[in-house]
């Protein structure tokens, strides 16, 4: 069956991901944005925008069953309807879409039953209908659609109908939190987006779900169903990108993928704002989508600077990249919000919802930026002259850091490119025994399985599509330990015994490797080092503590309120550390105000010992200076929120301040007033107290804890602690 008529074909998307009575479900909102882009790419669905419409957050089951009704009324050829959202059972096991103000097991007309939707699309005119259901319970579907009874089904086996579920009758359908997609609609959006392998173009229902049903099953989660019509399985709504694998591609190719991943990741959340638009950047300074993620991660980094949304703004209307006329005032404000709405809610370079499995460090937007620039001028170094990179980095990055420099003196792609596959070495040894013993001593005989599983499960986060890292980090932490193992082996050796010159043959093709690793790490930006570099036990420890304390900021989110009683206050804002200092009288303002245009103050750390139950950070003007502001911020090392931010500011080793100044309105309302921000530098060695201090206060909250296994997963008794405890503090001022 081949792909339906895009005239005769409707599609309504219905979601409802804000709820009272039920958890909120932020990813449907994803779900729906991505299908409507997939039905209506030309690559895939191949529909009119109009005849796919999106219902998000309906009112009432009217505005739900209107769109419904509209669209199947003017399907000339195919019926598809889709639904995320809660879903519940009534008492005789019926489904029903849950609405924003649904309730569990009560006043369930104020909710959809299912009964009613399935009766609209099948009085549509149009041959084939397609219903695509996820939430809990909705295999109670199949039960009243096209299943249950075998004599039932034969009544409602409509030619050309199909039901698929996103889990069975009696379970619960998947949300993981902080993932972009719900499990069922994130794996249906990887078939259609990337394709199924093996399986013929057009791509129809049943293969569909045969995948899908597969990587759900594998990951532990709820197992989809469906149920079809005569010839219902075979309706095709997309077609099949999938491709035949190529040969395998060099690490330089992975790391150009890697690039073009973080480019799309970071402008992800900027994707519908008209700055950045199509046609709207010059394309003589870069490729637009490389200069696009450069803007998002500059504005990140000033945002995390504590700069003023009409400072970044100025900024960005004296660049020189947008085409003629460029974007005005309230275009750019509209970028900078929403650059500044991703970074509150998931840090923007935050793996765990916008670059997943990039190896980004949420905390270090600078991090991001600068791997950006360093990319961008190596690409631009490969057509301009290096003197004139160099002042374009100056005059239009603002960059004049070593590192960025020095990435201008080589091609990074060209190690890559060359590196050698080690396996295929060893396998096309002419001496078999060679190939053999480097096998050997690379997995479990020398110690190389160990090393790699190690190696993986120490990753600050999850690095799994950064391929090329992957791979070099695995072939370094193997050889490593293949290279001790063969040491060893030659010490034991005999001189002039026949398998000695195996063993040498075998170190000899480990160096190699080692030094072919060392080249390519050399070709490589500062970033990528940091992510391959081998993690102590204590780094391990406190990443993983970190993993899990982003996971709970993201979770128990809470706005900014005014600072009880006018005090100092230390607290987070999205994955940052930030702090505010409550100015008190016209003295002090003028004060804050002198400090802010000399800007410097600094930080000394007070803790009687390592098991001190309290610390303090004294934030004062260095020296005798006149200012005369002495802020302490207290820390309970008792408290997990406590000690968890404060290692996450031993590793950002920089802080933002906020100076604020309340007063009383004409309505005798008060208001707290931002007079500036100052950002603070802490410096490694304080950084480096703090991270100890942290460390020895989270291991005796929870004797015997370690470092997660795997990247990604938390510390458990970290994750208890910390939904027992308050909501984390929420310090930055609304600019």
């Amino acid at each position: 069956m081949g792909l339906p008529d895009p005239d005769g074909t409707r599609v309504v998307l219905i979601g409802a991901d804000e709820y009272q009575h039920f958890p909120n479900l932020p990813a449907v909102r994803n779900n729906l944005a991505r299908l409507a882009e997939l039905f209506m790419s030309p690559h895939a669905g191949g529909l009119p925008a109009g005849h796919c419409v999106t219902v998000r957050n309906p009112a009432d089951r009217k505005d739900l069953l209107d769109a419904v009704h509209q669209a199947a009324s003017e399907a000339t050829d195919t019926l598809v309807v889709y639904f995320a959202g809660h879903g519940m059972r009534s008492p005789d096991g019926s489904l029903y879409l849950a609405l924003g103000h649904s309730e569990q097991g009560r006043r369930l007309y104020e909710s959809v039953a299912f009964t009613y939707l399935r009766t609209e699309v099948l009085e549509s005119a149009a041959p084939r209908k397609v219903v695509i259901l996820d939430c809990c319970y909705s295999g109670a579907a199949l039960e009243g659609y096209m299943g249950g009874p075998d004599e039932f089904a034969d009544q409602t086996a409509i030619e050309g109908s199909y039901v698929m579920t996103a889990s069975p009758a009696t379970q619960a359908a998947m949300a993981p939190v902080g993932a972009p997609f719900t499990a069922f609609t994130g794996e249906l959006v990887k078939a259609i987006s990337d394709g199924v392998p093996n399986v013929s173009d057009p791509l129809d229902m049943n293969s569909l779900f045969r995948y899908v049903s597969r990587q759900l099953a594998s990951q532990g989660m709820p197992v989809p169903q469906q149920r079809a019509g005569d010839q219902g399985h075979a309706i095709a709504l997309f077609r099949n990108k999938w491709k035949q694998p190529q040969e395998e591609p060099t690490l330089a190719a992975l790391r150009e993928e890697w690039f073009r991943a973080i480019q799309e990741g970071l402008l992800w959340h900027v994707r519908d704002v008209p700055a950045l638009g199509k046609g709207r950047l010059r394309a003589d300074f870069g490729e637009p989508r490389l200069i696009g993620s450069l803007l998002v991660a500059r504005i990140a980094v000033q945002l995390a600077r504590g700069e003023s949304t009409a400072n970044i703004r100025d900024t960005l209307a004296a660049s020189p990249f947008f085409t003629a006329p460029g974007p005005d005032g309230d275009e750019l404000n509209e970028l900078i919000a929403e650059v500044e709405f991703g970074f509150e809610h998931d840090g923007l370079a935050n793996t765990v919802v916008v670059l997943d499995g990039l190896g980004l460090l949420p905390w270090s937007p600078e991090s991001t930026n600068m791997l950006l620039i360093e990319y961008w001028a190596a690409q631009r170094g490969r057509t301009v002259p290096r003197t004139r990179v160099e002042h374009e980095l100056r005059e239009l990055w603002d960059s004049t850091d070593s590192r960025v420099h020095a990435a201008l003196s080589a091609l990074p792609s060209s190690p890559l490119e060359t590196y050698p596959d080690l396996w295929k070495r060893l396998k096309g040894e002419p001496d078999f025994r060679v190939g053999n013993t480097g096998a050997m001593v690379l997995g479990r005989l020398g110690g190389g399985d160990r090393a790699w599983d190690r190696w993986m499960s120490t990753r600050p986060w999850s690095i799994l599509k950064a391929r090329h890292l992957v791979s070099l980090g695995g072939d370094l932490a193997r050889c490593q330990a293949a290279w001790r193992a063969l040491g060893c082996l030659l010490d034991q050796a005999p001189p002039g015994d026949e398998f000695r010159g195996v063993l040498e043959r075998a170190a000899e093709i480990i160096q190699e490797q080692l030094e072919h690793i060392v080249l390519a790490m050399q070709g490589m930006s500062a970033v990528e080092c940091e992510l391959l570099r081998e993690r102590s036990h204590d780094e391990h420890f406190q990443e993983g503590c970190l993993v899990t304390f982003q996971q709970h900021l993201l979770e128990r989110y809470q706005s900014f309120t005014p600072f009880p009683e006018h005090a100092t206050t230390h607290g987070t804002w999205g994955p940052l550390p930030w702090w505010s200092i409550a100015l008190h009288d016209e003295r002090e303002q003028r004060a804050a105000q002198e400090l802010l245009a000399s800007g410097g103050m600094q930080l000394s750390v007070t803790a009687k010992s390592f098991d001190a139950d309290e610390l303090v950070i004294t934030c004062q003007e260095p020296g005798p200076g006149p200012s005369r502001i002495t802020a302490r911020l207290r820390f309970d090392l008792r408290d997990a929120v406590h000690a968890c931010e404060l290692l996450l500011l031993a590793r950002r080793q920089k802080v933002a301040v906020d100076f604020l100044m309340e007063h009383i309105d004409e309505w005798d309302d008060r208001e707290v007033d931002l007079i500036g921000t100052l950002p603070i530098d802490i410096g490694s060695d304080t950084g480096a107290i703090l991270a100890d201090i942290a460390t020895h206060a989270l291991r005796r909250l929870m004797p015997g804890a370690s470092g997660p296994d795997f990247h990604l997963e938390g510390v458990p008794p970290l994750e208890r602690l910390l939904k027992s405890s308050r909501l984390p503090q929420i310090c930055r001022h609304p600019r």
